[in-house]
């Protein structure tokens, strides 16, 4: 994609090279608009020592305390900040609702869900400023598009992110890149969501006392999975409720984690590499093609609710057959995803201005032909002139 950087092959790189941040540079106060070039002049201003520098995530605990947890405690001075939301500015994070992290004045803020977050509130953060979209996206993989009206809801709150007042905007899934492109919105590249392998990791000692396990919302769709496993095994499910490391007690207590997608919508949801860094085998649907996970090799794939329910018996009856395959996701995650790895190369190559600007051009925005195609049969003519703006 043009004026883009894939942070997929980056992940692979951090276990060859160690950090490096002898003298990381404190970013002055973003330039204005029109002045990038000005601004890259102007970063060698003051110098700090890793340690000294002040990080700040900004996020929902609930949902992306997993990928940082307190792994990189002992690197920086960090401050979790939960969002909290302004109501009466339009339910968004804003200088008023977020006065606390203004106070903490960080060198770098990340925005996990930038699309929460509002203009005010950026230009109220003087050091560098990160955002991590952690949503699903609509993708264009192979003459096929992958959408529901889900994902189009949440592209649509992502482009109306204040994208010049963030440095960085980074997508997590590198399979919808391209559509964000064909939309206008060009982000920073993409990046594969850490883990913090040194809380998710797996129990010192086994003791399994159910089968299955899975967090997150009922959906028809996963129910068409779960119904048949629930009935017959002893399957735990938590639809809400258990915020970060609460998690791990009960992903210890079974062998098999599974991740269903809420929607039958091609995706690729932390849930995988979280499964993985606690030991546990994953049985995944399809997720987006990337080059960390190999279907097969590090988890075992399941095409529909039959083939989701054979697998599981099978596992559950000769577990030695995919020992190999639960070692295997382990240690990618380990390699290759490791929170303490995958979080300061990202800091160090931003502060090194190593990555395009995001832009956001509002005449390439239409959505509209595809929420008509989500709602209704018969309007797929509607899609052809954008397979043609892809090719």
């Amino acid at each position: 994609m043009v004026g883009s950087t894939s942070l997929v092959s980056l992940a692979h790189s951090f276990t060859c090279r160690p950090l490096t941040l002898a003298l990381a540079r404190a970013l002055p106060p973003r330039a204005s608009a029109g002045q990038e070039a000005g601004a890259v002049s102007e970063l060698g201003s003051r110098y700090k020592m890793p340690q000294d520098l002040k990080i700040a995530f900004v996020a929902q605990p609930e949902y992306s305390a997993p990928l940082y947890e307190t792994d990189l405690d002992d690197l920086y001075e960090i401050r979790r900040f939960p969002i909290v939301f302004d109501p009466p500015q339009g339910g968004v994070a804003t200088a008023t609702s977020m006065g606390d992290l203004i106070t903490f004045a960080p060198d770098i803020a990340v925005f996990l869900r930038p699309d929460f977050v509002s203009r005010d509130l950026l230009r109220h953060i003087s050091g560098l400023k990160i955002g991590i979209s952690t949503e699903p996206c609509p993708k264009y993989i192979s003459g096929t598009f992958h959408y529901t009206s889900d994902s189009l809801n949440r592209l649509r709150r992502l482009t109306r992110v204040a994208v010049q007042e963030l440095d960085y905007l980074f997508h997590y899934d590198q399979a919808s890149l391209s559509f964000l492109e064909l939309m206008g919105l060009r982000v920073s590249g993409s990046l594969v969501l850490p883990v913090a392998t040194g809380v998710w990791r797996p129990p010192e000692q086994t003791a399994y006392i159910r089968d299955l396990t899975f967090i997150g919302r009922s959906t028809e769709h996963r129910e068409r999975h779960f119904g048949p496993l629930k009935r017959d095994c002893n399957f735990l499910h938590i639809a809400h409720g258990v915020v970060g490391q609460q998690a791990l007690a009960y992903y210890h207590s079974a062998p098999i984690g599974l991740n269903i997608h809420a929607e039958p919508e091609l995706s690729w949801e932390p849930r995988v590499q979280q499964l993985m860094a606690c030991g546990l085998l994953v049985v995944s649907e399809p997720i987006s093609p990337n080059n960390v996970f190999t279907p097969g090799e590090h988890f075992v794939q399941t095409n529909d609710p039959n083939q989701t329910y054979q697998i599981c018996r099978e596992i559950l009856a000769q577990p030695a057959k995919y020992e190999a395959m639960r070692r295997a996701g382990y240690q990618k995650v380990l390699d290759e995803l490791s929170a303490r790895q995958v979080w300061p190369r990202l800091f160090e190559r931003c502060m090194d201005r190593d990555f395009p600007l995001p832009a956001f051009d509002p005449g390439r925005f239409r959505l509209e032909p595809f929420e008509i195609c989500a709602e209704y049969t018969g309007f797929d003519h509607l899609l052809d002139p954008f397979r043609g703006d892809h090719a």
